[in-house]
C-alpha cells in the first residue's frame, strides 16, 4: 500500500481543496492572487530544491522503506510532488483562516 501517497493526499490535498472551494471565494481579489502566486512560486522552488537535493544525494527514495506508486518524474516519485504541491496551499489556507479568525476575535 502506498502509505506515503495516501498520507500526504489526506493531510494536504483534501484540506487545501476544501479551503479553495469553500473559503477562498470569501477573500478579496488581492488575497486570491497572492494565494495563487505564492502557491505557484513555491511549487517552482520546490521542484528545483527536490532535484538539487537528489543530485547531491541529500535524500533518495527506496521501495524497501515505503511502497511507492511507481510513477516517476525524472528521479523523483510522484509522491514527492503530491507532498510539495499540497503543502504550500495547505499552509497558506491555515494561515488565511487563522488571520480571519483573529480579526473576528479582535
Amino acid at each position: 500500500m502506498p502509505v506515503y501517497f495516501i498520507t500526504y493526499t489526506l493531510l494536504f490535498w483534501l484540506p487545501a481543496l476544501l479551503f479553495i472551494f469553500l473559503l477562498l471565494g470569501t477573500f478579496g481579489g488581492p488575497v486570491k492572487k497572492a494565494f495563487w502566486a505564492a502557491s505557484a512560486s513555491m511549487a517552482a522552488a520546490s521542484i528545483l530544491v527536490e532535484y538539487f537535493f537528489m543530485k547531491f544525494d541529500v535524500w533518495f527514495f527506496s521501495e524497501k522503506v515505503d511502497r511507492l506508486l511507481g510513477l516517476w518524474i525524472g528521479r523523483a516519485p510522484v509522491e514527492e510532488f503530491v507532498y510539495w504541491f499540497g503543502a504550500t496551499p495547505f499552509c497558506l489556507a491555515v494561515y488565511l483562516c487563522y488571520t480571519r479568525l483573529m480579526k473576528k476575535n479582535a
